[in-house]
């Protein structure tokens, strides 16, 4: 080997001891460890919601006939704009009580935690701090994602594990892989307005946007789907809400290609804020 080479070889030895390591890892756990407690809060409320409703499933199983019989005295277009298609089975009856509105609440977790990530951080005045470390910008934008996608995770974990041991107390005909399928179809539809809001949060330098743009996209959709199940003129619309791919897990099982989907749009989401974020000045 030439002295050119030893040297060219030294100084690439030198430049990976210089360089940090983990930095994406450590800055993941830091964010985990801020959001802890907003993660018990979300999803102890949430659990004792889920498990409050299942433990009052069995006054209905033991008059389902009665119930469905009441349901048919209600307008079909009603009973659709509100995912009601019985209220006989645990599925069905989780579904139209929980599953089928608890996005539009929880969604509000990812919405608000990644809409601070960057617009939040630079009315703070500490956007500073974070480009000052030897952290690049797209692990910025990458770390708050993953931080929050497994903080979101960790609520509908809590929430799912609460609902299905009361089911167990209760006696209730409840499986494991339903509530766990049930929690986690979730994941990728409220991660879908947070990934929106982080891209806000990301082109501008308003935290208020980030937080009002996937706001507004989250009902318009929601009422879009609703809107479609209701009349037949307007099913052309459902396509366009995320909601008309979210469907009714606990009744009809996972639906695998529209949960990797929509995930996968997420993604592109996230791969927009990092492409914007990089190129963008930055107001301290």
């Amino acid at each position: 080997m030439s002295t050119a080479q030893v040297q060219k070889e030294r100084r690439n030895r030198r430049a990976e001891v210089g360089k940090p390591r983990g930095t994406l890892t450590n800055l993941v756990g830091h964010l985990l460890k801020l959001q802890t407690r907003g993660v018990l809060i979300w999803g102890l409320v949430f659990g004792l919601y889920s498990a409050a409703l299942t433990a009052t499933f069995t006054t209905f199983a033991a008059d389902a006939e009665q119930m469905d019989q009441m349901l048919e005295a209600y307008p079909q277009g009603m009973l659709d704009a509100f995912g009601i298609s019985s209220l006989g089975t645990i599925g069905a009856f989780l579904d139209s009580q929980i599953f089928y509105l608890a996005p539009l609440a929880l969604t509000f977790f990812s919405i608000l935690a990644l809409a601070n990530a960057i617009a939040g951080a630079e009315e703070r005045g500490s956007i500073d701090i974070l480009i000052g470390n030897p952290l690049p910008r797209w692990q910025i934008v990458l770390g708050n994602f993953v931080s929050t996608a497994l903080s979101f995770l960790a609520i509908l974990a809590i929430a799912g594990s609460m609902t299905w041991a009361t089911a167990i107390l209760m006696d209730v005909e409840l499986t494991l892989a339903t509530t766990t399928e049930a929690f986690l179809n979730m994941w990728p539809t409220c991660l879908f307005f947070g990934a929106l809001a982080l891209l806000c949060s990301a082109a501008f330098h308003r935290r208020a946007l980030a937080i009002a743009v996937p706001g507004f996209l989250l009902f318009t959709m929601f009422m879009m789907n609703v809107m479609g199940n209701v009349s037949e003129d307007l099913e052309n619309l459902q396509p366009y809400s995320i909601f008309y791919y979210y469907g009714q897990v606990a009744v009809d099982g996972m639906d695998w290609a529209n949960f990797v989907g929509i995930a996968a749009v997420v993604l592109v989401l996230v791969a927009l804020a990092v492409l914007i974020f990089r190129r963008r000045d930055i107001y301290t």
